[in-house]
């Protein structure tokens, strides 16, 4: 790929880096990421894949924009309640950053919709919500053989983990389906620190740019994130050989 002037000094801080350089600034320009959800996580996660020259995002959120969902889904002010996120969201990283293509899905992921949405994409990015849709994604990532980055946050914690499928565990693997769907704690009905769910959607961020470019991420591991006491651990995870999803 050859950079016009404009685009060489946008990308000069990526170029210069030993890791990424001209090579891997068109790798990621090359890359298709699809991210699901545009809240909390989604908000910061696409102003730095966007902003980082990631050719094409996708964009899945089917709500808008509420009052209180500000303290933390930074694409969004105080104009744009009752817009569309995904509408609001295509604007604002298109003023961002023109070089990048973005697709947006005004609606809600769900059984009967998500097997086309993923297709062409080289990423998929869970930034809902709750677990009902960690499960869809994380199984419809599994049988189309699409890793999958998945990032959640309630009160002051927050966790990571990355699905390579058939070689990585999955999000089944870690947490009970059963559970899960029952126990539905979300930040509506627990809270959340607003500048917790920053720090993991710069986390996930990271972790994707890396993926991309072919550089080491956290794969194997579940990464977790305390605000309270800022300790980030990894946990090392096998896959679980009786996993309803990945085996």
């Amino acid at each position: 790929m050859k950079f016009t002037d404009d685009q060489i000094e946008r990308y000069s801080r990526h170029i210069i880096l030993s890791e990424i350089g001209g090579e891997g600034q068109a790798r990621l320009f090359n890359s298709k990421v699809l991210v699901i959800g545009a809240g909390g996580l989604g908000s910061p996660l696409l102003y730095y894949l966007v902003g980082s020259g990631v050719g094409r995002v996708g964009i899945v959120e089917g709500d808008q924009v509420e009052l209180s969902n500000l303290p933390r889904q930074i694409l969004y002010n105080t104009g744009d309640v009752g817009k569309k996120k995904v509408l609001v969201a295509r604007e604002r990283l298109s003023e961002l950053n023109p070089d990048v293509s973005i697709d947006v899905y005004d609606m809600r992921l769900s059984k009967e919709n998500c097997r086309g949405v993923i297709e062409g994409y080289d990423l998929i990015i869970d930034c809902t919500d709750n677990f009902e849709s960690r499960f869809l994604i994380n199984s419809l990532a599994v049988r189309s053989n699409k890793p999958l980055l998945s990032g959640a946050v309630v009160r002051f914690e927050g966790n990571v983990m990355l699905v390579i499928p058939r070689k990585t565990f999955c999000y089944n693997c870690v947490f009970d389906r059963y559970e899960g769907e029952h126990q539905q704690i979300t930040c509506l009905n627990s809270g959340v620190l607003s500048s917790a769910v920053g720090t993991v959607a710069t986390i996930m961020a990271s972790e994707a740019i890396k993926y991309l470019l072919g550089l080491e991420t956290i794969e194997n591991y579940l990464l977790k994130y305390d605000a309270r006491t800022q300790d980030i651990r990894k946990i090392y995870i096998r896959r679980n050989p009786y996993c309803e999803t990945c085996t």
